[in-house]
């Protein structure tokens, strides 16, 4: 059994991440829609901040899961019939869905070696290698077929990190030191980062900040805020004051690097504050949770409807069509396949 509880597991269950998952994928979808059909759309999250939200999410929530385990074993069984049934569902789908969407013969495309190294690299989360398949979507803008992929191996990366963590808070006192220590490290990386693409114009630099150890100040923030949870309640006023402020100055007046530090733990808090006082909220995923299904679907449905030009004729037309299929698909993921896995795990590890 997983020991150690180092905060109260009493945290109510009433809250709405669900909703702010669902803010953040429908974010996510807005603005690739606007990328990938060469028409932006003004909307107040962009992609990178909606992709942070979920890592501050994923701290807080899959940091109470892992203490909620029984075993470290029951914990990556959740976290795995979570996050790669449905993964694993849209990328066969794709490879063999997107057949019909190929300039190529079925002979020719089948027996690409694209069209196996797109499988072997996305079935393995490194999207990055193959993001395209063999003759798709060559007439589109953009010939990704998942470009928000890229997040899935950062978040599994994520989850294996927990354990690790969860240790050095055990044993390093006062366990703050261990939250701030793992902010300082990703913090300086992305500085380099910075630095590094402003010197050699090189976009892989910015790329890699996005990843994993650009990612640690969000993540590491959710952990931090839910550890300290009583405190930040009984102190809320002070800090969502703090973080509001912070906020205003990084899109309002300055964006430096006292700022660009302080943005992480700031978006946290407004991030968790939502999530625990706006009641009239909590029941959002009442007929399905479907915010990962959104975020795994929304790529690869736009693109099809570029590439069919379903939005020559009205864009806005196409949008809403594109996003009701959307949330179709996304809903019959989560009755279809997720929630069926999710439950069979709860059989199986109790």
């Amino acid at each position: 059994m997983i020991e150690e509880k180092e905060f109260s597991l009493a945290i109510s269950a009433k809250n709405n991440f669900d909703f702010l998952r669902l803010l953040f994928a429908l974010s996510v979808l807005i603005n690739h829609f606007g990328l990938l059909t060469n028409n932006p759309i003004y909307w107040p999250i962009s992609s990178p901040m909606a992709v942070s939200g979920f890592f501050i999410i994923s701290g807080f929530l899959i940091t109470k899961s892992y203490y909620r385990s029984t075993s470290l074993k029951e914990y990556y069984i959740k976290r795995i019939k979570r996050i790669v049934p449905a993964y694993v569902m849209i990328v066969i789908a794709c490879a063999i869905g997107l057949s019909i969407f190929s300039n190529l013969p079925f002979s020719v495309y089948f027996t690409s070696n694209s069209f196996v190294k797109y499988l072997l690299a996305n079935l393995g989360f490194l999207n990055f290698i193959q993001p395209t398949l063999p003759g798709v979507f060559a007439s589109n803008p953009d010939s990704f077929v998942n470009g928000a992929l890229w997040t899935i191996k950062v978040e599994i990366a994520l989850y294996l990190c927990v354990p690790v963590f969860a240790e050095l808070i055990r044993r390093i006192k006062p366990k703050w030191t261990v939250f701030v220590a793992i902010y300082l490290v990703s913090f300086c990386f992305i500085l380099l980062m910075n630095h590094l693409a402003d010197e050699n114009g090189n976009g892989i630099y910015s790329i890699l900040n996005r990843q994993f150890l650009g990612q640690l100040t969000y993540f590491v923030s959710g952990m931090l805020l839910l550890f300290y949870f009583d405190f930040f309640q009984r102190n809320i006023k002070w800090f969502i004051s703090l973080a509001i402020v912070v906020l205003i100055i990084k899109f309002g007046f300055d964006n430096n690097n006292v700022i660009k530090f302080l943005f992480p733990i700031s978006f946290c808090i407004i991030i968790i504050s939502i999530a625990y006082h706006f009641k009239p909220l909590n029941n959002v995923a009442k007929y399905g949770d479907i915010s990962y299904g959104v975020y795994l679907f929304h790529y690869p449905i736009i693109q099809i409807f570029y590439s069919v030009g379903l939005f020559n004729q009205n864009l806005w037309t196409g949008f809403v069509l594109c996003l009701l299929t959307v949330i179709l698909c996304a809903f019959l993921s989560w009755h279809l396949l997720e929630k069926r896995i999710l439950n069979r795990q709860f059989s199986i590890i109790k």
